[in-house]
């Protein structure tokens, strides 16, 4: 990430701290993300159980699309048949929406989905895949007509959906305790996330074992109050416990 793009990452993410609501979220990120062509966010959960269509919309996070549209995406059932949803449950790294199967190898209902989207403005994305310390799968997407993100902002792109997530369901959940400080080793092995090390790597550079790393990795992210570990290298960042 460029130091431009981890400024402006953390920009957001210190005006993120003064949410209290979606909407106060949506305040503190759309604007700041106008300029390289997102004009939505979508974030919910994906239930592995396939589910009635009226019931999908409460594992929406965040949106903030047309009322229509909505509509429409929910009424349909939309939700196991859109191939962001599908690519998000079997990716581990944010995609564009460009990346996935080309449109003539999508089936007729999956090309539907992502028709009727681009006519409601959503023609472009990127989305992140999450995952919540149950190992919950869901993800968050940035969308717009025609998106104009570099490799670098992929990566800021990527540290702010995990916060925005974070935080939204922090503010669902009320006040909590999230001022706990960290031991060396959990600054260490969150350092060393950061700068893109595996489990393994981070192992044999720390002289412990990977569950040691994971070990440390998941009591970081507990007192950080985050659901993974990307928003904890976010939450790190802004509170300068890492580099």
């Amino acid at each position: 990430m460029s130091r431009k793009s981890l400024d402006l990452t953390l920009e957001i993410l210190k005006s993120l701290d003064r949410a209290h609501s979606r909407e106060d979220i949506l305040r503190a990120i759309m604007p700041r993300l106008n300029a390289l062509g997102i004009e939505y966010v979508i974030s919910a959960m994906i239930p592995l159980k396939r589910l009635p269509a009226r019931t999908q919309k409460n594992y929406l996070i965040l949106e903030n699309t047309s009322d229509e549209w909505n509509r429409l995406y929910f009424s349909k059932g939309y939700m196991y048949a859109d191939p962001v949803v599908q690519a998000t449950l079997s990716s581990t790294t944010g995609f564009r929406w460009s990346e996935i199967e080309p449109a003539g190898v999508l089936d007729p209902r999956s090309r539907q989905v992502m028709n009727e989207a681009g006519e409601f403005g959503l023609g472009d994305g990127f989305t992140v895949p999450l995952a919540t310390l149950e190992e919950e799968r869901g993800g968050l997407t940035f969308a717009g007509r025609q998106l104009d993100i570099s490799p670098g902002q992929r990566g800021m792109l990527t540290l702010l959906a995990s916060y925005v997530v974070g935080q939204t369901l922090l503010i669902d959940n009320g006040p909590s305790e999230r001022r706990m400080g960290l031991t060396p080793r959990e600054r260490e092995s969150l350092q060393w996330v950061a700068e893109g090390k595996t489990d393994w790597e981070i192992g044999e550079l720390m002289g412990i074992s990977r569950h040691g790393v994971d070990f440390h990795l998941r009591s970081a992210r507990v007192k950080l109050g985050c659901v993974s570990r990307t928003q904890a290298v976010a939450e790190g960042f802004r509170r300068g416990l890492i580099i």
